[in-house]
C-alpha cells in the first residue's frame, strides 16, 4: 500500500512539473539580452555627424548616447525606431564618442563599442573663383579643427575627380592657385575640397564648383563653316565657353592649312575648301606668350 502511494505521488509530481513547463516556457530567448546592433558608423556630413547602424530584427527602439571625449558621462542623443541619426548640435573641432543599444523582447541590449569622431565643418568654397592666364584661384575660410585640406579636380566632361594638392590650414583664410593646367584649350573644371585632422575628415565642400579654365588635354574648340563663309573673331567663339578670357596683346593669327581655312590679322576666318584646319591666336599676357586654338572644319 505504501508502495502504491509512493508511486502515485511520483506520477503526480511529474504531471505537475510537465504542466508548469508547458505553461511557463523558459527558453533561452526569454532569458538572454538581445545582441547589440552591429556595424556602428559615424561620419561628418553637411548637416552634422551622422550615426548609423544595422537594423535588428524585431527591435522596438534604439537608444543613442554621446559625450565629449573629455566628459565623464554620456547623454541621450536619440531614442526611436530609425537606424540612423544626424546630430546637428555639436561644436566644430571637438571630439565626440557615440554608442547605441537596442530594445527588444522587453529587454535592452548592451551598448556597442563607442566610436569617436571630430566634428569638422564642411568647407565652403567662395563664390568668386578667379581665372587668369596663370591658373585658377580657389579661396575658402579655415574651419575649426582643420589641419589640412585636400583639393580635388575634374574636367566637367570627364566627371572623374583626382586629388591635385594638399594645403596646410595655417591661415584663417586660405588661397590656392591651380597652375597645373594647359594654356591652349578652354573647358569647364569642377573642384571640391575636404578638411582633415589626422584620420578625421569633413564632408565634401559645397556643391561641386564649375570654374571655366583651360582644357588639360583633348581637342581644341571646334566650329564648322561652309566654303566661302566668313567667320568672325576667334575670341567671339572663345567667349561663349569662358566666363573670363583676358585680352591677349600683340596677337598673331595663323592657320595650319591656309588652303582650307585662312585667317587675317584681325582674326577673321574664311572657308576656302573642304577639310580641317587649326586657327591659332598667339599673344602676350603679363609678359608671357599664350596660344588659343580653334579647329575649323570646312564643309
Amino acid at each position: 500500500m505504501k508502495s502504491l502511494r509512493r508511486t502515485t505521488a511520483i506520477i503526480l509530481a511529474l504531471l505537475i512539473s510537465t504542466v508548469t513547463a508547458l505553461s511557463f516556457p523558459t527558453s533561452a530567448a526569454t532569458k538572454k539580452k538581445p545582441a547589440a546592433p552591429k556595424k556602428l558608423t559615424v561620419a561628418n556630413t553637411a548637416k552634422g555627424v551622422k550615426v548609423s547602424w544595422n537594423k535588428v530584427k524585431g527591435a522596438s527602439k534604439y537608444l543613442v548616447k554621446y559625450k565629449l571625449s573629455t566628459a565623464k558621462s554620456y547623454k541621450t542623443a536619440y531614442k526611436g525606431k530609425k537606424t540612423s541619426f544626424t546630430d546637428d548640435n555639436l561644436a566644430p573641432g571637438k571630439v565626440y564618442s557615440f554608442k547605441v543599444r537596442v530594445y527588444k523582447n522587453k529587454k535592452w541590449s548592451a551598448y556597442t563599442k563607442a566610436k569617436k569622431i571630430m566634428f569638422l565643418d564642411r568647407p565652403q568654397l567662395n563664390a568668386e573663383e578667379l581665372l587668369d592666364m596663370d591658373g585658377i584661384t580657389l579661396e575658402w575660410d579655415k574651419g575649426k579643427g582643420a589641419k589640412l585640406y585636400k583639393i580635388y579636380r575634374s574636367l566637367k566632361s570627364k566627371n572623374s575627380y583626382k586629388k591635385i594638392a594638399e594645403v596646410k590650414a595655417s591661415d584663417s583664410h586660405i588661397i590656392y592657385k591651380d597652375r597645373a593646367i594647359s594654356k591652349d584649350y578652354i573647358e569647364s573644371y569642377k573642384y571640391y575640397i575636404v578638411a582633415y585632422n589626422g584620420s578625421y575628415k569633413s564632408a565634401k565642400s559645397n556643391v561641386d564648383y564649375d570654374v571655366y579654365g583651360y582644357y588639360v588635354s583633348g581637342q581644341p574648340l571646334k566650329v564648322t563653316i561652309s566654303k566661302g563663309q566668313v567667320y568672325g573673331d576667334i575670341r567671339e567663339k572663345i567667349d561663349t565657353y569662358a566666363a573670363f578670357v583676358p585680352e591677349l596683346k600683340s596677337v598673331t593669327w595663323t592657320s595650319s592649312a591656309p588652303s582650307i581655312a585662312k585667317v587675317n590679322s584681325n582674326g577673321i576666318i574664311t572657308g576656302v575648301k573642304k577639310g580641317v584646319a587649326t586657327i591659332s591666336a598667339s599673344g602676350k599676357y603679363e609678359g608671357s606668350t599664350h596660344t588659343i586654338k580653334i579647329e575649323v572644319t570646312v564643309k
